[in-house]
């Protein structure tokens, strides 16, 4: 059915068999698997199709934790969520990453298998040795120490403009926009949800009764609406052990220098994997420590791969303290970053680095006439998921009454041994094999950490999966423990979150929770 606005609705009562909650990667995948089913199916958006700033600003938060992106600027409120400004880079969870969840990777292999394409990834194979050539240099760098690993691109990476004219033509979907969710209701007990309440952007009040709810609003909301939509129930909903909004988790992402090489098994077609003939990139190889040598020394995950960059920032003043503070300045006169009450901080960190912060300015400059890339070293590292890393809600209130969130984002101090065991193994592989060495410029933040540091928008963890509910908000099935017909989808169910972009493991686990639904309705 085409999308329906909320603000043109008569206030009234909405039926379906299930209510999905946000349609970013997990509400559009789950809702894609049920179309043309005999369910009735509501899929809620918050905001409109296209980008409005003003429902975007529901999404304004606090970060009170590590340095890392705005709330408002690292998540998107309109239909496809935040997989209208993605990436698209795809790479399975491995299998040494389910550890200590209640699945295995052979449990999601099928899944994984039907998230290719929903993702719309060329092929469901990470296999390196079927995508680098038999003499690429990455390929040969796997030993006892080191492994190579795939990830491929989707593309177009807009899943909400893929997958609409599907949902469109779905006679049992019905997808309603500018929507927002304001409270879940629940029987006297708490343990069977009994309705929703919606509000729209400009007027009206909307009440939903489905057979099974779904949350899908991504790391950060589905905490946030757990804990503060749940009239009658101070603590929230799913929250009888404390643990609704906490073990969040993020992929922090550094570029600590650059790669000096004329190998021709490290020229850029091959890593960074574009067709000779054209400009898209379908994949790139990634350097990883092989996890034995990660289990024997007890090491958490990271992966190093290469970008073209421009070289100025690859060196020591973009990621000094006053490099720094200009960039996030000139990020946010951009518009494309908030101030985030950092301000000060940055306006602090330039008077006392002013030396490297003028020559981050004339690097800028540079760069417009002459950007002399190099190959950068970008590295994502997997964190240890902390109870104290966690999203609260803040002291202010949006336009529907609802708190503000509160992000509290940290590392455990020992996820610097990973990345620095990684560094220290390749600075040892390349020269040996004749593949260049790596230039480092060593720029470090007051607590140790690579300067420049920031998360990858990848918000995991804070309605964790596990079989106990001592320990996790939901179950195996992403059912919220104690709650027959409340579901969970998105990367806050994450129990650990390895170093591979989410979007594709949300997708699987969407997709295995939507066979599970077709069961239960």
């Amino acid at each position: 059915m085409s999308p329906v606005d909320a603000c043109g609705l008569p206030d009234g009562e909405l039926v379906a068999d299930i209510a999905i909650i946000g349609t970013g990667a997990a509400g559009l995948a789950i809702a894609t698997q049920l179309a043309g089913t005999s369910l009735h199916v509501l899929l809620v958006e918050g905001g409109d199709l296209g980008h409005r700033h003003r429902s975007q600003f529901q999404y304004l938060g606090e970060n009170v934790g590590r340095r890392s992106h705005s709330t408002i600027f690292s998540r998107f409120r309109r239909f496809g969520g935040s997989t209208t400004r993605w990436g698209g880079q795809c790479r399975p969870l491995d299998d040494e990453d389910f550890e200590r969840w209640p699945v295995t990777g052979a449990d999601m292999r099928s899944w994984y298998e039907r998230a290719h394409r929903f993702c719309q990834i060329p092929r469901a194979d990470f296999a390196p040795a079927s995508w680098l050539g038999a003499n690429s240099a990455a390929l040969a760098l796997q030993s006892e120490r080191l492994r190579t690993c795939i990830y491929q691109f989707s593309h177009p990476t807009d899943l909400g403009l893929v997958h609409r004219a599907a949902l469109d033509a779905a006679p049992n979907v019905q997808v309603l926009t500018n929507a927002t969710l304001v409270a879940l209701h629940t029987d006297a007990a708490g343990g069977h949800v009994t309705h929703l309440d919606l509000a729209g952007t400009t007027r009206g009040a909307h009440r939903v009764r489905a057979r099974h709810v779904v949350l899908a609003c991504g790391g950060i909301e589905n905490a946030r609406l757990l804990l503060a939509c749940a009239p009658g129930h101070p603590r929230g909903l799913g929250n009888a052990h404390d643990l609704v909004g906490r073990y969040f988790m993020d992929h922090p992402y550094v570029f600590p220098g650059y790669l000096e090489s004329d190998a021709p098994g490290f020229a850029p077609y091959v890593i960074e994997g574009y067709e000779q003939t054209g400009s898209e990139q379908l994949f790139h190889a990634a350097l990883t420590l092989s996890p034995a040598l990660r289990r024997a020394e007890g090491l958490n995950a990271a992966a190093l791969y290469l970008v073209r960059r421009p070289r100025h920032k690859a060196q020591f003043p973009y990621t000094a303290p006053g490099g720094v503070a200009l960039n996030h300045l000139v990020e946010v006169l951009q518009h494309r970053e908030h101030p985030n009450d950092r301000i000060g901080e940055d306006c602090a960190a330039l008077l006392r680095d002013a030396p490297n912060a003028l020559r981050a300015a004339w690097g800028r400059l540079r760069a417009l006439r002459r950007a002399d890339p190099v190959l950068a070293l970008r590295i994502a590292l997997e964190g240890t998921p902390m109870r104290d890393s966690r999203v609260t809600l803040g002291t202010q209130r949006d336009r529907h009454g609802i708190p503000r969130v509160r992000v509290d984002w940290r590392m455990a101090d020992s996820d610097l041994r990973g990345y620095q065991r990684l560094l220290q193994v390749l600075g040892e592989e390349l020269p040996s094999r004749g593949l260049g060495r790596l230039v480092m410029h060593g720029a470090l933040d007051a607590d140790g950490w690579p300067a420049g540091m920031l998360g990858g928008k990848h918000h995991m963890g804070t309605t964790r999966m596990h079989e106990d509910p001592a320990h996790g908000v939901v179950d195996a099935h992403c059912r919220v423990h104690g709650i027959d017909n409340l579901h969970v989808g998105g990367s806050s169910v994450f129990t650990t979150g390895g170093f591979a972009n989410p979007t594709f493991s949300i997708a699987a686990l969407a997709i295995r929770l939507a066979d599970r639904l077709k069961t239960l309705a």
